[in-house]
């Protein structure tokens, strides 16, 4: 799915769930200013889900009054699991929004499991069981492409000084870029997290990002599925998007010319 490339400098990510650190000639940054840098800490013992939200249609649309409003529900729906997360032993919870018309995806609920591996799955189990239900076309009326994923952080990129822990955002103009990558499993290792960098767009963001809209953290996740696919989930949070969303959209048809699989630009509306 991925050609060589020629980018056989980044060094191959730890598969004990670990953020390596590159050696210095290899960090993608200015000598000058080291605003950024690569973090290397233990394995933090967290867990992230994104659930991933598409539009949802209607079971009986000939018989829709002209006043629903889909969006409004899906955006409820949402609001209402982030609102359960609480209490599933979920420790941070942010519903997500898209800042595009017509979006593939118009909502993510990304949270936080701050546990042991098992214990995680334990969560993330009851979470992904609940949300299901609540999507459910016979209780909703409306069909809904949905995907509720948990993740590995293997990677990030982080302005110092900052919380390795909490993901929660530093302002109400904080922003956010994602974009999914999909690759066949085997492919992962050797093809895919060997070159992070260049294959995400992570080092092209971190070159061409203005300074005005504020990179915070760049980080990598891994899907931990059993599927013969494997996910990969990029988010980069920006402390002043809001402020600076022009500048920072200029970049996204370069990132969706790499037919990555999804790009899209989100603002946090709720959390916990």
């Amino acid at each position: 799915m991925f050609s060589a490339g020629g980018a056989q400098d980044v060094p191959l990510l730890n598969d004990k769930g670990l953020w390596v650190k590159p050696v210095q000639s290899e960090l993608p940054r200015n000598p000058t200013n080291q605003l950024i840098n690569v973090l290397e800490v233990d394995d933090p013992k967290l867990a992230i889900v994104f659930h991933m939200i598409a539009p949802m249609e209607s079971l009986t649309p000939h018989l829709d009054s002209p006043l629903v409003e889909p969006m409004e529900l899906l955006r409820k729906t949402a609001k209402e699991e982030m609102d359960r997360a609480k209490d599933q032993g979920i420790s941070e919870g942010f519903l997500l929004k898209n800042l595009e018309p017509n979006a593939e995806y118009p909502f993510i609920n990304y949270f936080v499991i701050h546990k042991t591996r098992d214990e995680a799955a334990a969560v993330f189990k009851d979470a992904r069981s609940a949300a299901y239900d609540a999507f459910a076309p016979e209780k909703t009326g409306y069909t809904c492409s949905h995907d509720f994923g948990k993740y590995d952080e293997v990677a990030t990129i982080a302005r110092p000084p900052i919380e390795p822990i909490s993901r929660r955002p530093t302002s109400s103009n904080t922003g956010y870029i994602v974009c999914m990558y999909r690759v066949f499993r085997g492919d992962d290792g050797q093809k895919f997290e060997r070159n992070w960098l260049y294959w995400t767009g992570a080092r092209m963001l971190y070159k061409n990002l203005p300074r005005a809209v504020g990179l915070r953290r760049i980080t990598l996740h891994k899907s931990l599925n059993l599927k013969n696919e494997v996910v990969y989930f990029l988010l980069v949070e920006c402390s002043n998007f809001m402020d600076h969303i022009g500048e920072a959209a200029n970049l996204l048809p370069v990132l969706r010319a790499r037919i990555c699989g999804y790009t899209g630009i989100f603002r946090c509306v709720d959390s916990f």
